[in-house]
Parts: structure tokens; C-alpha cells; sequence
């Protein structure tokens, strides 16, 4: 069968020509390849490659792929990236443990308590809580989270309220998750205020319950003796002083508390303030005899302070001294300069206060001598009140006493502070 020549230069054209199609088409799919295994982020050009109409609807369909694989990796990626910066900021320590509760992840707070070389150890080991063994046993039992109050043993007596998630499956691990609430401070103001209300109780039970009996007598037997009935009169009155006492130094140190941290706006002048105490000590009549006498400047001493206020405290430290200290020389009552700012103190040279005692001077309801303190109508607030109402002026008390020498009670206004007028 014989071929015509025009025919085989028609075929091998063809064949050439179809041969450089299908390698162009290859290398559009090794460009692609290596498009999509070098991708930068950029959306592919179709223009670049041959078959550029033929490429055009696999390339768009290839972009609009990447772009919502791309947002949703960004999504991701911030999703990942605020919890990790959630569990890493969070005020509380936070925890993450495994099924045989060694520690995998703590946050920043977590370092504070637990070391930064925590992680890997069992958190047993680590958090000297008694009951927490317990407890994560029984969230995984239970198969839901669980809260409860622990205490901290070591290397800080601590009070927390702890949560705990109970086991997860995560991947191939079950963790659970921790979170621990440090709540020492709501634990002992809750302390105090049952502190509180426990000392008003027994300050106010005794003048209530004497107050309660004398009446009694009254109604049940006929008194006709006049100085029994005055005698009755007379200590019913002096307890119910002593209620009154109690009430009102109650309801200052509320207000004081209240307001602490809002400093005073007026000026003042100390030196006047303390003239006039001195006019009111010299008019009272107190319990004992002791002599006291007042060093003041003549000129102003001006500061940032409540009149009224600084009035009282200075009042309360002066009778403390005439009437506690049964001081053998006079007490001595001085406002000065000095380098570290301007000074108020009174010293007696009487019994003084040992050692043991002067931190709990400021604390509410505390006396040295409890049954003497009450015979002369102290309630045990007047220096926590004092406390508080320097910690308003900025101003720092300092108590140094030795027994059988005396004791001296130093006001400082400080002249760093704002609250001293140059």
C-alpha cells in the first residue's frame, strides 16, 4: 500500500505540533505545582502560563480555595493567639494537668507560686494543698467540674478558692484544667468582721446586762432608801455612757474607714489646733492627777488636714497618757520641726507598754489592762480611730515605751508628703 509523501509530512506535523502541546500543557502543571508548593500568599496569575484560557477557571477556582482556606487559618491563628495570651495574662493561676496529674502548661501567675520549673512535676508535689488529691479525683469521677475553699500550707499560710475543670479529651491526652482564686484577703475581712461584731457584742452585753438588772430591782422591790436608789442611778447612768461611748467612737471609725483614702483639701494650723486641746484638757476633770504640760511654737505650723479630725486624735493620745500612764514626772505634749517634717508627740514617764503590746495598739478593741481600761470608760478604738485618720493625713505614728520608764507618742507629718505647707 503506498503512502503519499504529502500525507506522512501531515502526520509527523501534526504529531509535532500535538507532542509541544501536551509539554506545554505539562509544564503549566509543573508550574502550577510549584505555584501551589512555593505559595506565598498571593493570589496565582493565570497570565503566566501558555494555556492561559484553558488554566483560568482551575486558577480562580484554586484562589478562591487558598483565600477561604486563608481566612480561616487566620481565624484560627487570632483564635489561638488570644487564648494563649488569655491563659498567659490571667490575673489567677492557672493550671493544666494530665491523667497522672503532672503539670504540662502554667500561666505567668502560676511561676509566683508554684516556680518556673514546675512544669513536668506532679502538682502534688508542687501545691501543698492537703484535700487537692481528693478533689481532682473527685471531679473525674463525677465527670464535672467542681469548686471548693483549700488552704495553702507552705511557703505562704494562703486561703483559695480552687476549680477544677475534671478530665478533657484533648487529642490523644485527657487533661484537666485548674484555676485557683486567691481569697485570703475577702477571708480574713470576713475574719474581722466577725472579730467585729463578736467584740461589740461582749463591749455592749455587759453595761446592757448591769442596766437590765438594776431595773429589775426597781420593779420587783420597793427602794426607799434615797442613796441605794442614787447608787443604783448613778451606775445605770455611767453604763449607759459607756454605750454612748461605744456608739459614737463605732461611728467614727466607720466614717473614718470611709473616707480614708480621700485626703482633706483644707489648710490648718497645727499650733492653734493644739491651743485649743490644751484649753480642753485644762478644763476637764480626769480620774487621776497626773500634771502634763504643753511646748508649743508661736508661730503657725500650717499642713493640709481636717481640723476636727486631728483635733481628736490629739485629744485621744493626751488622755491616754494623763489617765493610763500614771506618769511620775509631768507628761510632756510638744509639736517641733525636725529634718524628717513636723513632729507631735507626747511622753509620759509612767508604767510604759511592754514590747509584746505596742504592735496590737492600733487594733480595734485592744487594751493592755482590759479591766482597768473599762473602770475608766475606754473602748479599745481610740488608737485604731487615730490610725486611721493619720493614714488620711499621710502621717506616720510611731510608739516607743520601755516598762516602769514611760512611753512617747510621735505623730510625723512628713515633708515629702503633699500634706505638709512650706
Amino acid at each position: 500500500m503506498f503512502v503519499h509523501k504529502d500525507i506522512i509530512i501531515v502526520f509527523l506535523f501534526l504529531f509535532i505540533i500535538s507532542l509541544i502541546i501536551i509539554i506545554l500543557f505539562l509544564r503549566d502543571q509543573k508550574k502550577i505545582t510549584k505555584d501551589l508548593q512555593n505559595f506565598t500568599g498571593k493570589p496565582i496569575k493565570s497570565s503566566k502560563y501558555f494555556f492561559y484560557n484553558l488554566m483560568e477557571p482551575i486558577i480562580f477556582n484554586i484562589n478562591s480555595i487558598i483565600s477561604k482556606q486563608q481566612s480561616k487559618f487566620k481565624s484560627e491563628r487570632l483564635r489561638v493567639y488570644f487564648y494563649d495570651y488569655f491563659f498567659n495574662k490571667f490575673p489567677d493561676p492557672l493550671l493544666i494537668i494530665d491523667e497522672t496529674s503532672n503539670i504540662i502548661e502554667i500561666n505567668e501567675v502560676s511561676t509566683s507560686l508554684l516556680g518556673k520549673n514546675s512544669k513536668g512535676k506532679n502538682i502534688l508535689s508542687v501545691l501543698r494543698i492537703p484535700e487537692l488529691g481528693d478533689l481532682i479525683n473527685d471531679s473525674v469521677q463525677k465527670k464535672k467540674p467542681i469548686e471548693s475553699e483549700v488552704r495553702l500550707i507552705y511557703p505562704k499560710e494562703k486561703v483559695f478558692k480552687i476549680w477544677i475543670s475534671g478530665r478533657r479529651h484533648v487529642g490523644e491526652s485527657q487533661l484537666n484544667f485548674i484555676r485557683l482564686y486567691d481569697s485570703t484577703s475577702e477571708n480574713n475581712i470576713q475574719n474581722l468582721q466577725r472579730d467585729f461584731i463578736a467584740n461589740v457584742s461582749h463591749e455592749l452585753k455587759t453595761p446592757i446586762t448591769s442596766i437590765l438588772g438594776y431595773c429589775e430591782t426597781f420593779i420587783s422591790e420597793k427602794l426607799e432608801n434615797k442613796n441605794i436608789k442614787k447608787k443604783f442611778f448613778q451606775t445605770m447612768m455611767n453604763e449607759a455612757q459607756r454605750m454612748s461611748t461605744l456608739v459614737n467612737d463605732l461611728l467614727s471609725l466607720t466614717r473614718i474607714e470611709r473616707i480614708e483614702h480621700s485626703p482633706p483639701s483644707q489648710s490648718i494650723n497645727l499650733a492653734e489646733i493644739l491651743r485649743e486641746v490644751s484649753k480642753i484638757c485644762s478644763e476637764r476633770a480626769f480620774i487621776n492627777e497626773s500634771k502634763y504640760s504643753f511646748i508649743l511654737p508661736k508661730k503657725k505650723i500650717m499642713i493640709i488636714g481636717d481640723k476636727s479630725e486631728l483635733k481628736q486624735v490629739f485629744l485621744n493620745i493626751i488622755e491616754n497618757a494623763i489617765i493610763h500612764s500614771n506618769s511620775k514626772k509631768p507628761i510632756q505634749i510638744k509639736l517641733s520641726h525636725s529634718k524628717a517634717g513636723i513632729i507631735f508627740s507626747v511622753e509620759d514617764f509612767g508604767i510604759g507598754i511592754s514590747n509584746q503590746h505596742v504592735p496590737l495598739l492600733t487594733k480595734r478593741f485592744f487594751r493592755v489592762d482590759p479591766s482597768r481600761s473599762r473602770e475608766s470608760g475606754n473602748t479599745g478604738l481610740g488608737l485604731s480611730i487615730v490610725k486611721h485618720t493619720l493614714n488620711r493625713h499621710n502621717a506616720e505614728l510611731n510608739i516607743q515605751s520601755t516598762v516602769n520608764k514611760g512611753s512617747k507618742f510621735s505623730i510625723i507629718f512628713n515633708k515629702t508628703t503633699s500634706s505638709l505647707l512650706q
